[in-house]
């Protein structure tokens, strides 16, 4: 007993640790911001978007264990259920760092296209497990209700939940601004993830609340709450890792920005296609402009890389751009 309260007030301490810097660290490159002028202030956001990362990976472990400690301690499902999403989110993370490293490798005889869809296969699984789990969480809720269980949930799950809520706004705070500075789509949907973090917890919140007050039925119904949003997660990310298997198109808008984009190109004399697809971190495309068929083969090598200078700066991530030439 005296190892778990010890272990219990290691977590308690780390995550209060953990809160004390966000909101410091929020408070002061804020005002840093405030105070500075426009080059500097890219700098600041710069330095802010890159430590966003580090925080959610470092802020995800604490939740779990914080969540499934308090949630063990205060016999609360759905608290633990809870914990499970922040593991599901923490998966997430991992999965985005290690794909990056798989697309960072080159290219071979054997994968001459490059190792980048590995990652949607490993995500794939991995919310295939998690929906498994959700299931399960989802299934022992049901079970709890119908049979009536009464288990008397205590403060600390409500101290768990408490801490969840707090820290993951923190995350959502600084994630979504950072990602709107630096016009990063990524780190924006990251954001909302945590946003999704705290309406688990709310509800969660509400289901020990409701059980402390005699409502027994409402901490699992919680966690079928929660196991819900589980499912919901995991079916949205495999639908989208099955799409870029498929070479699915990216968004509309994109294209839109690559085309107008072409527009300015000197020395074409129009567009005849663009394709694109996603391969990991990366976004590969393929283009074919027609020229004059009196255009030098140098001054052919300079329109393509104009266009793959114009069109890596459209974007604000990396990039694989073939471009073909078509004399007319």
């Amino acid at each position: 007993m005296f190892i778990i309260k010890v272990i219990g007030f290691g977590i308690i301490a780390s995550t209060l640790a953990f809160t004390a810097f966000l909101l410091t660290g929020i408070s002061r490159l804020e005002r840093e911001r405030i105070s500075s002028n426009d080059e500097d202030r890219k700098k600041i956001c710069k330095k802010c978007a890159d430590s966003v990362g580090m925080v959610n990976v470092i802020g995800n472990i604490l939740m779990i264990l914080i969540k499934a400690y308090m949630g063990i301690v205060g016999r609360s499902k759905g608290l633990v259920a809870d914990a499970i999403h922040s593991g599901a989110d923490l998966l997430a993370t991992i999965v985005m760092i290690v794909g990056l490293n798989i697309s960072d490798k080159k290219t071979d005889k054997v994968y001459p296209y490059g190792y980048g869809k590995a990652e949607y296969i490993v995500s794939i699984f991995i919310y295939l497990s998690l929906l498994f789990i959700a299931a399960y969480i989802i299934y022992e809720g049901f079970i709890c209700i119908i049979k009536g269980h009464v288990v008397e949930i205590c403060w600390a799950a409500f101290w768990g939940a408490f801490f969840s809520i707090f820290i993951n706004e923190l995350m959502f705070r600084q994630s979504v601004c950072a990602g709107n500075k630096i016009n990063s789509p990524s780190m924006v949907a990251k954001a909302w993830e945590s946003r999704s973090d705290v309406y688990a917890s709310i509800a969660v919140l509400i289901g020990i609340f409701g059980a402390k007050m005699g409502f027994h039925f409402m901490d699992p119904l919680a966690a079928i709450v929660v196991g819900i949003i589980i499912i919901k997660m995991c079916i949205e990310e495999m639908w989208a890792a099955s799409l870029n298997l498929m070479d699915k198109a990216p968004e509309e808008s994109i294209m839109e920005d690559v085309n107008n984009a072409l527009t300015k190109v000197e020395n074409i004399i129009g567009i005849n296609k663009i394709f694109a697809r996603e391969i990991g971190q990366y976004m590969e495309f393929e283009i074919d402009v027609n020229v004059s068929s009196d255009t030098s083969v140098e001054n052919g090598e300079s329109i393509k890389k104009n266009i793959k200078d114009i069109v890596s700066n459209v974007l604000s991530r990396k990039t694989i751009i073939k471009v073909r030439l078509y004399a007319v």
